[in-house]
Parts: structure tokens; sequence; C-alpha cells
């Protein structure tokens, strides 16, 4: 039993040092962190008889890696977004979907060491996986080139501008235009109406000080949204 798990590790070894090399493009030291990594529980618990090997605390690790990584990135990219904007795109960025599709297309789910045999019980765990690699890497290399091979990551399996976009955010969108202007981006949105049974509000979007957009809703939000839009149209970012 001692030789089989043995050279079962040194398979792993390699296998895992692969999957970072020669698809993932990450140096590392310590190999053993990747190793872990992708251990679940079960595997811990029916393989090895120690739960307390599993990826489980790298996951929670990672975690608040990739938090602070993807925090960092939209603060920098968004310097005019308000804290709500900012907080969906995060979301949507690392979502347990989006880190799904991602694991899955790193082959991060074909590596899984796991006790679970149904495929798609092995799907839904990859995305833990994924951020206990992150754990790995920050316990390996430290947090700044943690921070840049996880962006990285996420701009080659994720399609961030697309995640960043999704469902016609066109408020995220006029901010990241005014960004590439050097300009400055601001709403000015007040009650409209409220002579009907709904209120309706009024949102007005300013560009460099310069009215670029308005648009009514029966709330604060569909109203910016709707004058983002026509101030991106106004811009030919988007068409009418």
């Amino acid at each position: 039993m001692f030789k089989f798990l043995r050279a079962h590790k040194d398979d792993r070894s390699k296998e895992v040092a692969s999957l970072l090399r020669k698809d993932l493009k990450i140096p590392f030291n310590r190999i053993d962190h990747y190793v872990v990594a992708l251990r679940h529980k079960s595997a811990a618990r029916n393989i090895y008889n120690k739960p307390e090997v599993s990826n489980e605390r790298l996951e929670f690790l990672g975690d608040a890696i990739l938090d602070a990584a993807v925090a960092d990135y939209l603060f920098t990219k968004y310097p005019s977004a308000e804290e709500g904007e900012m907080t969906k795109i995060k979301s949507r960025i690392v979502s347990r979907t989006n880190l799904n599709t991602m694991a899955s297309e790193m082959g991060i789910d074909r590596l899984l060491e796991t006790d679970l045999q149904a495929t798609h019980s092995r799907n839904s765990i990859a995305g833990n996986a994924l951020e206990a690699i992150f754990g790995a890497m920050y316990l390996d290399l430290g947090f700044a080139k943690t921070n840049k091979f996880i962006l990285r990551l996420l701009e080659r399996f994720a399609n961030l501008e697309k995640v960043e976009y999704q469902e016609a955010d066109f408020k995220s969108r006029l901010y990241e235009e005014a960004h590439k202007r050097k300009s400055d981006i601001y709403f000015r949105t007040h009650q409209h109406d409220h002579s009907g049974e709904k209120k309706l509000f009024k949102a007005e979007a300013y560009l460099a000080k310069e009215k670029v957009g308005e648009g009514t809703g029966t709330s604060k939000k569909k109203a910016e949204q709707k004058a983002a839009k026509k101030a991106l149209q106004k811009l030919n970012v988007v068409q009418d």
C-alpha cells in the first residue's frame, strides 16, 4: 500500500506539473501545494484516510486572493465607477458558473483527485479546485505574481470583456469609454414624475461636463442604464 501511494504521488506530481508548465504557463517552486489544490475532500477521506489533506483550506485562501485580484483590476480599470457597479461586475467574474467553465477549459476537471464518479459532480467542484490553485499560487509565489497570473488566466479562459459587459450593462461600458478618453463621467438622477401609480426617474449622463445622454425609468438604475445607452449611441460606441 505504501509503495502504491508513493508511486501514485509521483505520477500525480508529474501530471500537475505538466498542467502548470505546458498548459497554464505558470512557473512554480512547490509542486506539493498544487497537488493538494487538486485533491477533493472525498479523495482525502476515502483514498488517503486523511480528511485534513484536502484542498478546502487552499480553496478558502484562494477565494480571498481571487476577490482581491479582481477588485484591484476593476478599481484600476474603472476609476469613475461606483461601488455598486464594480461589485456587480466582480460577482459575474467570480461566479461559480464562470469558475467551473474556466476550470473545464483549463483541464482542471480532468486532473481532479476525487472519489466522486459522476461527471456532473466533477464539473461542479472544478471551480473550487481552481480557487484552491490560486491559494497554492499565493503560498508559492506571493501576491504580486499570483495577481498577475490570475488576471492572465481570466483574460485567456474567461473572456473578461464579455463577462464584464454581459446583460447589456451600458453604464459599465460608458465608464470604460470615459476611461479610454481620459474623461470623467457622472450621472445626475432625480425623481421626474410621481403623478401616476409608479415613480418615474430621469437620469442625465455627463462626459467631461457635457451632457451626452438622458433617460427615464421606474427606478434610478433603469434611468441611468437608458441614459448610458443614449450616451454610447451618441459617442458611436453602440448602434441605435
